[in-house]
Parts: C-alpha cells; structure tokens; sequence
C-alpha cells in the first residue's frame, strides 16, 4: 500500500519536485557548485554543527556518553545535555559522512532538509488549496526565503525546520477530519502520525520543537473556535492523545533536558534588548535598489570563481514587496471567500509582531512610541528557550508562505490560463522568489590548514589552543575532528556555569582569557611553574599560538604579547598558520619573566 502510494505521488508531483530541485540550483548558487569542497556563508556555528556531527560519532563509536564529551574544556570535560544532537540530520549525514566525507555530507544535508521543507509545504499546499500552481509557490517561498535558506546553510541548530510543514499536514488534516466528522480510527491515525511528525522537530532541535508547538498550538486554538470543535468529545480526546504520544516518543530527548541541574541557569537570562532584543521593521523589505544582490547587510559580489562579502547582520527576514502584494492578495481571499482563511492572516501577525522583539527599530534607531507582544512574553520559559526573539520570523514564514499561496489562488481560480496569462504567473513567482533571495551564496574553504597531519602525528596530550574566545572555540572544535585530542576550551550556545573555573585558576590559561583578570606582578614563579606542572600532570602535552584563525567575520589573532612571550622558547612546528610548542620544552621561568615586562607595558 505503501509502495502503491508513493508511485501515485511521483506520478503526480515529479515535476514538481524537479522544479523544486531546479529552483535550489538557482537560488543557492554558487554553493551548490561547490557542494563537495566549500561551506556556505561564514557563520562560526557552521563549524559547531561538524563539531557536533563528528562528537556523536565518536561517542557512539567508543561507546561514551552523547551528553557529556571529554574533548573539549578539558580535563573537566563538558556538560552537552542542553544540545541534544540534531538526530533527523544525522539520518541523512552518516551514510554521507562514511561514503564521501565532509564538506560534501554537511552540504547534502543541508540540500536534503531544503527541499524536504519544499516538498512538504507543498503537500500542505495541496491539502489546503487543492490546487499545484499555488501550492508549489507556497513551498518554494517557505522553503527558499531568505531566512530560512540562511539558517539552513549556515545555523543548522535553529535552521532544521524541514519537519514542521509534514508535522503540520497532519495535524491540520486530523483537525480537519475532525470537523467533517470522519471515523475514530482514522482521526486517530492522523493524530498519532502527527504526534510522530511533531517529535521529528524535537530530535532536530528543542528550538525547533518550540516553533512547532507554537505554529501547532496557535492554529488549533484558532481552528477550534471559528468550527466549534469545543464543543465535540472527540476533539478533546485527540488532543489528549496526541499530547501524550508526543510525550511518550519526545521522552528520550526531553528527560536529560528536564533531569539537568543547567536548565534553569540557561533559561534564565533575560532578553537582552539593546542587543538581540528588536528587529529594524524594515528588515522585511528588500532594500538598496542599486544593489540588488546586497542582502542582509552584506555586500556580496561576484569575482571570478570566488563570492566575497563582508559582514551578515542576523535577524534579517527579506520577504520582498511582491510577496506583500500576494499575502494581501491572500487576506482578500479569506474576507470575500472563506472567512476561516483569516486563521492564518492572525498568525502570521502575531508571529510577526512577536519577531520584532522587545525594541523595534525604524533606520536602526528605536521608535520614540512603541508596543510590541513580546514584552508580555520575555520572562517566560519558553520564550527565554528561544533567546533571540527575531527568531520568530522562522514561524511567522510559515503563515505568511500560506497566504502567499491563497492569493494566487484567488487570482487563478477564476482564470484561463492561455500562454500569456501562464508567462504572467511565471515571471509574477521569478520576482517573488527573487525578492527573498540572498544569491550569490558566500563559501568559504573547509578549514582543514596543513599543520593538523603533524598535530595528529605527535604523541599523546591534549591541547591549547591560542586566542581564547567564544568564536574562535567553535572553529578550534571543528578541526578537532582531525587530530582528535582534547582541548582547553569549547563553546555552545549555553555553558553550564562553573565551566571555566578550570581555566580561570589557572595563571597561564586564565592569562590567554583575559590578561587583566590576574596581577601577574605578584604573582611568584612557584605558583607558574605550579601551573605549568598542573597542566602537564592533567594531559596537557601541546600549545597551538595561531597567528590568524579564519572564523567568520570575527578574525582571531594570538596576541602580540602572547606570541613574545613564548618567542624564544623551542618549537616544535612553525608556519604561517600556527606555531606548536610542547609544554614540557617550554622554560616556565623564562616565559614568566617576559610575561610580566609584556603586560607591564
């Protein structure tokens, strides 16, 4: 049967999905001719996601556990239980990684979870609409705007929302069986396969989970009341299964999350609204008309075989002005058609309202008289779990993508469509498209620098690698996966407290994290030959001083009095790149003495 069916949809929706495929093409160009030696864009989380890829493999290879890794903050290790695995994405990378290895597993994953976000917003489409020219423009602007396509590509822990047009195909269509009074059994069916679909989201990412309870939730309240299902015995009991399945199939990714002493700290911070915590309103319309390919506050262009650009400013959410015309085209549907419709005019209101965060801007400066939803949200756990409210535009995409999609329903369904009229629709979905687009796609080489063989090939000891920082830790992560030692930092997206109290106790680590935290003037050379002996006795063996780390727009240097202080010291490898000391070689004495004359100055 089920064979049977998946023939019915190849037969009925192959063009579709080729035009799916041929649209990808376009719209990620150049990256997708680079797919097998590039990543895309420059977002250092780019290098946390291989880092995380490569990490469940080897814990499950060495049979340790996913949610602790001994590899990074080492020798205290750290705490992963808050970033579960992306376990839906790593369905498709494995068998990539084994066959062809990364870049090329990392891009197809990507591709795969783009077009999977494609293909079931257009089933969603069909359901709704009944009808494929309108539902294949729905999928295509869901799964191809700009912040969608971007989180894919470079932010796949936020990115990975491939699974919610399938969750809400089912849930939409059990409600709906809901209402025309279908068979129990067949009710319960959709809302199993619902329960199943919506736990996809959870084992891509809690964040994702939350989008989909929210997008979920907001539809069946508002479903609920325009039909009355209140009213029906059999509503409430499909919910409660459906809450429950979740539950029970969310449980073994949930628990650790709920069981963790972290949770409250990393749910507690409050929004930070001179930073993260409002979006310019007019970060929605695609701007700087002499430079249409300038895109979310990048300046991208061409250059031989080689896409340059500066800085990508997050919280960007092109949807172009010719999407304005179809949504509105859309909110005449629902008010002279199906009044119903209006469901997903109200949410995608206030998912939008909700994205503009706590501050709203206009020309990036606050406006003087404001109110937005979110501040009555901030302080909740939820809301906390999410962090960064413009976030919200992923969710808002959704509702919006659908009344995108009723308005050109209500522009064809009266209409023959004769050769002219057809060339009118194309070149009406071309500006639509184009109009969210961020082509050309900034790449970059896969970091894997020459002097990764010679660390792998040294003996035994963890390493330090030189600058410290938030961004730079994440790259330090990603090339980890080639010399496969431990190192003395790491970084995700919420670090347990007490982290680093190892480091920070330390002299010689606590001075590479911040030169002022310590009086090195005072500070007597037993303590820093105590230091270094500490070091040593805890597996340390190798200090990494990177003269330049290639991590995004935020370029990490070792620092000037970083490199002389250990100038003259043995070397085990210099180029320009790096230069590795071994910690045992190293004149601890010597190295005090220039310390303190450096920083003194």
């Amino acid at each position: 049967m089920l064979k049977q069916l998946l023939r019915e949809l190849w037969r009925r929706d192959r063009i579709a999905l080729l035009l799916y495929l041929l649209t990808f093409v376009v719209m990620s160009y150049p990256f997708v001719t680079r797919m097998h030696s590039h990543l895309p864009m420059d977002n250092v989380d780019t290098h946390q996601a291989l880092w995380q890829n490569w990490w469940v493999l080897e814990a499950l290879r060495q049979g340790l556990d996913v949610n602790y890794t001994p590899y990074l903050f080492h020798p205290e290790g750290l705490d992963y239980t808050l970033q579960p695995p992306r376990w839906t994405g790593l369905v498709f990378w494995t068998p990539l990684y084994i066959l062809f290895g990364d870049p090329f597993a990392f891009n197809m994953t990507a591709a795969i979870g783009i077009l999977l976000r494609a293909y079931g917003m257009y089933l969603f489409g069909m359901l709704i609409f009944g009808r494929r020219i309108p539902a294949w423009v729905c999928g295509a602007f869901y799964a191809f705007a700009g912040a969608n396509l971007t989180h894919a590509l470079q932010q796949p822990f936020t990115g990975a929302s491939e699974w919610i047009p399938w969750f809400m195909l089912a849930f939409v269509c059990g409600l709906m069986q809901i209402r025309f009074r279908a068979s129990a059994r067949y009710i319960l069916w959709a809302m199993l396969a619902a329960a199943f679909l919506f736990s996809l989201n959870v084992y891509a990412n809690l964040k994702i989970g939350i989008f989909a309870m929210l997008l979920g939730g907001g539809f069946a309240l508002l479903y609920m009341i325009v039909h009355r299902l209140w009213t029906l015995r059999i509503f409430w009991k499909s919910m409660i299964i459906f809450g429950l399945a979740s539950i029970a199939i969310c449980a073994p990714s949930l628990l650790p999350m709920i069981r963790s002493e972290d949770l409250f700290a990393a749910t507690s911070d409050p929004v930070i609204a001179d930073v993260w915590g409002g979006m310019d309103l007019l970060t929605y319309l695609k701007a700087d008309h002499d430079r249409p390919l300038n895109y979310m506050g990048s300046i991208a262009s061409l250059s031989g075989d080689q896409v340059e650009h500066s800085f990508v400013t997050w919280g960007l959410s092109h949807v172009g002005l010719v999407s304005i015309f179809f949504a509105f085209a859309g909110l005449v549907y629902a008010i002279r058609v199906e009044r119903p419709v209006l469901i997903w005019f109200l949410l995608a209101l206030v998912f939008w309202l909700l994205s503009l965060g706590v501050v709203i801007y206009m020309h990036k400066s606050p406006l003087d008289f404001y109110w937005t939803p979110y501040r009555l949200l901030e302080d909740n756990f939820i809301f906390r779990a999410l962090k960064w409210p413009f976030r919200m535009a992923l969710v808002f995409l959704f509702p919006y993508a659908v009344l995108i999609g009723y308005g050109l329903h209500y522009r064809l369904r009266s209409l023959v469509l004769n050769r002219k009229r057809q060339a009118l629709v194309i070149v009406s979905v071309i500006a639509l498209l184009y109009g969210t687009s961020i082509f050309p796609i900034p790449t970059r080489n896969a970091p894997r620098p020459p002097y990764l063989s010679y660390l792998a090939e040294l003996p035994e000891g963890a390493v330090i690698d030189v600058p410290f920082g938030r961004h730079v830790s994440k790259y330090y992560m990603s090339v980890q996966r080639f010399h496969g030692r431990p190192i003395a930092e790491g970084m995700i997206a919420r670090v347990p407290p007490g982290t680093y109290d190892y480091i920070n106790q330390n002299p010689l680590l606590a001075i590479f994290r911040d030169p002022g935290k310590l009086n090195y003037e005072d500070l007597s050379l037993e303590n820093w030959e105590a230091a270094f002996k500490q070091l040593l006795d805890d597996g340390f063996r190798y200090l990494v001083m990177h003269r330049e780390v290639p991590v995004s727009s935020f370029i990490g240097r070792a620092k000037g009095w970083a490199l002389e202080m250990f100038k003259i010291e043995p070397k085990l490898y210099d180029d320009n790149n790096v230069i590795i000391y071994d910690l045992a070689d190293i004149n601890a004495e010597n190295v005090l003495s220039r310390a303190k004359r450096l920083l003194a100055d």
